[in-house]
């Protein structure tokens, strides 16, 4: 039987992932299912506010009364999301004053209480570091200092508790030896936490604790950057033979782009492009009809009967449906950040790349950017500015990946000044004004170490914002409709594996082409390629191609190399 509180997740990752959507696609269908949606939760909040999954009464297991076990925070957090998403979509303030409502009701029952002091073998309790989320984003919104208050009272509470899942403790995180071991979907979606609490309370300790999150996180980061984790991390670094949980890939960015707002560091999108174009491309199909709860970049086979078919495509996972559901939420949040507010110099900042139209205010003027690209398949971003008057403002360009060889063309008399993570243009912008980058990437092949099927010391082959993976065929067979909706769990068996063992001759080609498809659908072929030679086991040299991550299901990405 399931936990009380699963339901109650999914039901708000499903309905975030569809509100986020129909509004970014303006299918009207969905949004008036959103709409419906949202109408249903305040009539069931009534006047009392409750928007959750427990019943009212003085019965232990009712709303707010907990001895064992606590979904309260958790459940409540994933549908805040998704109403809180519909309000800046909508500006429908009813909405808001309901979400705001909900939240103040979980502040008054736990303002004199530990929420996270119950015991519980489970991850309920611990699942409730997600509602930090909820308040970073409800002091945004509204500049209340109650919900920054409380942010810091309930972190103080998650420090001194029990709990099962305790990697994002402040003492955990100080000691920078120490590697992360619970589960990873929970520090995916607290991974915030740290650096929101620093940015609250004026002490060192918090600072180097957010630094040495990030410094745990990159150890356990594999090549197509999913952090490790196999529901467990385990202590285990990152490598392209160990596995990771979708959950961990589409619940991190959301915090990672909070992160970066807090903080300023841009090297936290690459992250973000690095997990969401590799990782998080190579764990499903292109339209998101199925994907894999378990995923790893070096993949041989699928085991079909590991326990609750993790590693199967399914497009529900009946195990757990968290995966599956929280699959439709990776690109929206990845959209949410591609533009911030430069607030130190009252500008805008371009944090993620891919094309994409902005409508915004800057110092009181309405400003419509659109941008131009096949990021990250074409290496070229052009910005086509066109604001209602003209305005004089600051335009920040992440420089992606690294990228030292960057061309930037600007409009006559804009200021530019470069620093190593970004280019800052000043200028006063008029209608038709265009800044075009060209980032001039080059093929790196990036140091690995041993692995289960590398071994010694191995490399794989990135460019830009793309890992690239040497692909094999695959036969693909629907193995279970389910309620003839049809939505499939599919069995998926390679045709031929003869070049995994293959070296990679460090000497070769490394030649990167465009194929001529067209960009409308990159994740269905490849657009782009690097010819390479990989060298047999009789030690003949043969020429092979290798394509993005996110256009492969059986792949080899790490190889060993021929010295």
């Amino acid at each position: 039987m399931r936990k009380e509180w699963w339901s109650g997740e999914h039901e708000g990752y499903w309905k975030d992932a569809v509100i986020r959507m129909a509004y970014l696609t303006g299918e009207k269908e969905y949004i008036r299912l959103a709409e419906k949606w949202m109408d249903e939760l305040m009539d069931a909040a009534g006047k009392h506010g409750y928007i959750g999954i427990y019943r009212s009464g003085d019965r232990t297991g009712s709303r707010f009364n907990h001895t064992r076990g606590n979904g309260e925070l958790w459940v409540t957090s994933r549908i805040l999301m998704a109403m809180l998403a519909y309000y800046e979509y909508t500006g429908k303030r009813k909405v808001l004053q309901a979400a705001e409502k909900a939240a103040q009701l979980i502040m008054e029952n736990y303002g004199d209480e530990n929420y996270f002091s119950v015991k519980s073998r489970g991850g309920g309790v611990s699942h409730g570091i997600g509602f930090f989320e909820n308040l970073e984003w409800l002091f945004r919104i509204t500049g209340k200092q109650e919900y920054l208050d409380f942010a810091e009272k309930l972190y103080d509470d998650f420090n001194s508790a029990y709990v099962r899942d305790d990697d994002l403790q402040t003492d955990k995180l100080l000691n920078e030896d120490a590697l992360f071991e619970k589960h990873g979907a929970h520090i995916a979606e607290g991974f915030l936490v740290p650096e929101f609490i620093a940015a609250i309370k004026d002490a060192a300790e918090y600072d180097e604790a957010a630094d040495n999150a990030l410094a745990k996180l990159t150890k356990h980061t594999t090549p197509s950057g999913a952090m490790r984790c196999d529901e467990w991390i385990k202590g285990r670094e990152g490598d392209a033979d160990e596995r990771y949980e979708y959950c961990g890939i589409a619940e991190m960015v959301s915090p990672l782009n909070k992160m970066i707002a807090l903080s300023g560091d841009l090297s936290l999108a690459d992250r973000i492009e690095n997990m969401t174009f590799n990782a998080g491309q190579g764990s499903r199909f292109p339209v998101l009809s199925a994907l894999s709860y378990l995923t790893k970049d070096n993949r041989k086979k699928i085991n079909h009967r590991e326990i609750a078919r993790r590693e199967s495509y399914d497009a529900a996972h009946f195990a757990a449906a968290c995966c599956v559901l929280n699959g439709g939420r990776l690109m929206p949040y990845f959209v949410e950040g591609m533009w911030m507010r430069d607030l130190e110099n009252d500008g805008l900042a371009a944090v993620l790349y891919g094309p994409n139209k902005l409508a915004t205010k800057v110092r009181g003027t309405t400003v419509k950017i659109r941008e131009e690209t096949g990021y990250p398949f074409t290496d070229t971003i052009i910005f086509h500015i066109d604001p209602e008057a003209s305005v004089d403002f600051p335009l920040v360009l992440r420089k992606p990946h690294g990228c030292e060889d960057v061309d930037l063309e600007v409009p006559d008399g804009a200021k530019v000044k470069e620093n190593e993570e970004s280019f800052m243009i000043e200028h006063n912008w008029r209608k038709e004004d265009q800044v075009k980058m060209t980032l001039n990437f080059k093929v790196l092949k990036i140091d690995q170490p041993a692995s289960k099927s590398v071994d010694d010391m191995g490399m794989y082959v990135r460019r830009g914002a793309l890992v690239y993976a040497l692909p094999f065929k695959h036969n693909i067979v629907p193995v279970k409709e389910h309620y003839n909706s049809g939505f499939y769990r599919y069995r998926i068996t390679p045709e031929n594996t003869e070049a995994w063992d293959y070296l990679l001759d460090l000497h070769g080609p490394f030649k990167y082409k465009h194929t001529g498809k067209e960009l409308d659908s990159p994740w269905d072929e490849p657009v782009v390629k690097i010819r390479v030679l990989l060298i047999d086991k009789q030690g003949v040299k043969e020429p092979f191609e290798l394509v993005p991550m996110g256009n492969t299901i059986f792949r080899r990405v790490t190889f060993g190399i021929k010295l």
